[in-house]
């Protein structure tokens, strides 16, 4: 009975357990993300311009033990986009560039007249990368050993002659060019390069002390740049920096303080007045009067429309939200703004982690009492680099094993194909066939996987093998294209 009375008294004596705050529930949650190697970088979140949440994980310099605090730098890839948008809304702002003129009145002899500052801003210009790729790789060999710079985008268009699949106004699709394009307008409207526009027009105004614009002429100090490359490659390994003397795109380095001291002085209407930033903040329109629709789902955090150098949730459980994204080799990045909330979100990382996206927007659910985004993990990619470390039956094997974990892992045909196709590219041939072969195993009712195993097989001289695949890809859909000229051809060989 004393022991009974005793056990009460204490239970009474400890109360309630505490509940956690939104800070530790923050913390335990990027503390599990680095644990599990997903997080390697640095981590911010405010509300009301306050400091609620900011750590470092991981190193910024393995070879050398060199952690990540919240003083390091790190490249921003695509975040960059939002800070030459503002770069050209200021210019609007003073009356020195107009959204809807054609940019060829700013950038003399850039051949596609329709084309607006507006539709380059909103990724609605129908401009390309990957139809330019060639025509620009083309150019570049006629300059070198010289880089290309911004005055080199103009005369590249025109010696390319590129013809775009979409009109201007017709459609979004995600364009470097486009921002590569911006950069060069700030440059020639205002007198200044771009790199220096930046440092005295945005960073200064706002207190940014830690932020810089880099090229090949003024090299990056962030945080060294990790991934796995190839990406089917079995460790991360340090990648060497090549930076671009073609801004705007990408190219700001910066740390999570500068980054949020650039959204609160464009809060505090420092940067751009508050009826340019709601113009910014507002999805465009295309030439049929339809939001600019994000139809990539990026991150996989849903979906989204484009504004003006920012990217619109159309989800509004937690106000509006605006924000961007980066990401390249050894670089991942997101940042948030939640303007109604009063909120900002921000994640670096220099090691590409996958998942980052839905790290940064699991911060608003976690400071809204909701649980964090699920972000399985890419099979594909694991199969892969398991087939490329320990060969096809330790990958097998794994894959079978991990394969019924939905919740933690998650497999996808497209992601399989293009890890074999990335094999086959860099001569791996035997690798690439036994991922088609097992992609093929796994989705059987696919024309395109039975299509591009037949591929692999023709390169590998087995020509009566691919004949009949691609046979078996018609079967399954009579109009691949593709399979049916491959039969034609494969059975006029003798």
């Amino acid at each position: 009975m004393l022991s009974m009375l005793a056990l009460l008294a204490a239970i009474v004596l400890a109360g309630p357990a505490r509940a956690e705050t939104p800070t530790e529930k923050l913390d335990a949650y990027y503390n599990n993300l680095a644990a599990e190697g997903r997080l390697n970088g640095a981590v911010l979140v405010a509300q009301d311009g306050k400091v609620v949440y900011a750590k470092g994980f991981g190193q910024a310099d393995f070879e050398v033990g060199k952690a990540n605090t919240l003083d390091t730098a790190f490249e921003t890839a695509s975040i960059s986009k939002v800070f030459t948008a503002t770069a050209v809304l200021q210019m609007v702002e003073r009356g020195k560039v107009d959204l809807d003129s054609p940019i060829s009145r700013y950038l003399k002899d850039f051949p596609y007249p329709a084309i607006t500052v507006r539709q380059l801003l909103s990724h609605s210009s129908g401009m390309s990368d990957q139809d330019l790729e060639p025509s620009m790789r083309a150019y570049a060999k006629t300059i070198a050993p010289r880089p290309m710079g911004q005055a080199d985008l103009v005369p590249a268009l025109q010696a390319g002659k590129v013809a775009f699949k979409l009109k201007p106004g017709e459609r979004w699709w995600y364009a470097n060019i486009g921002y590569q394009l911006l950069a060069r307008l700030v440059e020639t409207v205002s007198g200044q390069t771009f790199d220096a526009y930046v440092r005295d027009r945005i960073a200064r105004p706002a207190g940014m002390t830690h932020t810089s614009v880099v090229s090949a002429a003024h090299p990056s100090t962030s945080a060294a740049p990790y991934d796995y490359e190839p990406r089917y490659a079995a460790i991360r390994t340090r990648l060497k920096d090549e930076p671009s003397n073609v801004m705007g795109a990408a190219g700001v380095v910066t740390t999570v303080g500068d980054l949020l001291k650039f959204d609160q002085a464009l809060r505090a209407n420092k940067l751009l007045g508050p009826k340019t930033q709601a113009i910014a903040y507002t999805p465009d329109r295309l030439a049929d009067g339809q939001p600019v629709s994000v139809w990539l789902d990026i991150g996989g955090m849903g979906p989204a429309e484009d504004g003006l150098g920012w990217f619109v949730f159309k989800d509004r459980t937690h106000g509006k939200v605006v924000w961007h994204t980066g990401g390249a080799p050894g670089c991942a990045t997101i940042f948030l703004r939640a303007l109604d909330e009063k909120r900002t979100v921000i994640v670096l990382d220099n090691t590409n982690s996958e998942g980052l996206y839905k790290a940064g927007l699991s911060a608003l659910r976690i400071l809204d009492g909701e649980p964090p985004l699920n972000a399985p993990l890419n099979l594909a990619r694991i199969y892969a680099r398991t087939l490329s470390a320990q060969g096809p039956d330790a990958a097998f094997a794994r894959l079978a094993t991990l394969r019924d974990d939905t919740s933690r892992y998650v497999l996808r045909e497209n992601d399989l194909n293009n890890l074999a196709y990335k094999m086959l590219e860099d001569g791996r041939l035997p690798l690439a066939l036994e991922a088609f072969k097992v992609n093929a195993a796994l989705f059987p009712a696919s024309d395109n996987v039975w299509n591009s195993y037949a591929e692999a097989l023709e390169k590998a001289g087995r020509l009566g093998d691919a004949l009949a695949l691609h046979r078996k890809a018609v079967t399954l859909n009579p109009d691949n294209a593709d399979s049916k000229a491959a039969i034609a051809r494969l059975s006029a060989t003798p």
